[in-house]
């Protein structure tokens, strides 16, 4: 919108709206409410007066009959912005959490991601506040409303294990014990297997799989929430993947770091 991209055109907005709303006989009154400089005021006016949208009527600062013509005329395209932009906006009024303690109903608790999950806290600080619809034990799930802040979130890491495809032998041409002491060196929460050879890889060194479908779009979202992961990927996908992660960074204030690491 671009009244919004115009601060000029905002500031007479406001200083419309104070001049229709109270009486001002001086500038430093105008200045006060809208917390700029007397300067900036008289600079204001000054233009807003030729411009025959601001008058001196009785000593006292008022609109025109244009001035509050233009008044309401961009408050009502900015409430019909604000009306259609929300509606495409995701405002959370209530969440799930995990009590992380005891908690009573109505109390204000903290909220953390942890190990992936969202965990409300009583008694502690954060950032990120809300209010405990129901009572709750340590490890229940509550609803929590009145949410307040940003939880703090430092995305994991992602590593690329890197297998022969499948054309190339696939998790058949392995060495095994190799794998087992590179796999050792990489530390991750949880592990995702891109297709089958990766998994038959995982099943051969006993790993425990846990994404196998859907397995990009999980894997950018467990990274987002702070988990560390590990993905047995085929060499000829591994350029697919790097684009994936890298699109999803491009999105992210935080990104995502990630490492390849061959296994085979």
């Amino acid at each position: 919108m671009q009244l919004l991209r115009n601060l000029g055109e905002l500031t007479r907005l406001l200083i419309l709206r104070e001049t229709s709303i109270r009486r001002h006989a001086v500038q430093r009154t105008i200045a006060e409410e809208l917390d700029m400089t007397v300067q900036g005021v008289s600079e204001y006016l000054r233009a807003m007066e030729k411009d025959g949208l601001i008058q001196v009527v009785d000593g006292e600062y008022r609109p025109t009959i244009e001035g509050v013509r233009v008044l309401h005329e961009r408050f009502r395209d900015l409430r019909d912005f604000v009306d259609r932009t929300s509606k495409n906006l995701a405002i959370i009024e209530v969440t799930a959490a995990v009590a992380g303690n005891r908690i009573a109903r109505g109390e204000r608790v903290a909220l953390f991601m942890d190990g992936g999950d969202l965990v409300a806290y009583a008694g502690r600080e954060s950032p990120s506040t809300g209010r405990a619809v129901q009572p709750a034990d340590r490890g229940e799930d509550l609803a929590v409303t009145n949410l307040q802040g940003i939880v703090a979130l430092h995305p994991g890491r992602i590593t690329l294990l890197r297998i022969p495809s499948v054309a190339d032998g696939g998790s058949r041409v392995v060495d095994l014990e190799r794998a087992r002491k590179a796999l050792r060196r990489v530390d991750a929460d949880i592990v995702g297997a891109l297709d089958l050879p990766a998994k038959a890889l995982a099943n051969r060194l006993r790993i425990r799989v846990d994404i196998r479908f859907g397995v990009m779009a999980a894997v950018i979202e467990a990274a987002e929430r702070g988990l560390d992961v590990a993905i047995l990927v085929p060499e000829d996908r591994v350029a697919a993947v790097v684009s994936a992660i890298e699109e999803a960074n491009e999105r992210l204030s935080q990104k995502i770091a990630y490492q390849t690491s061959a296994v085979a």
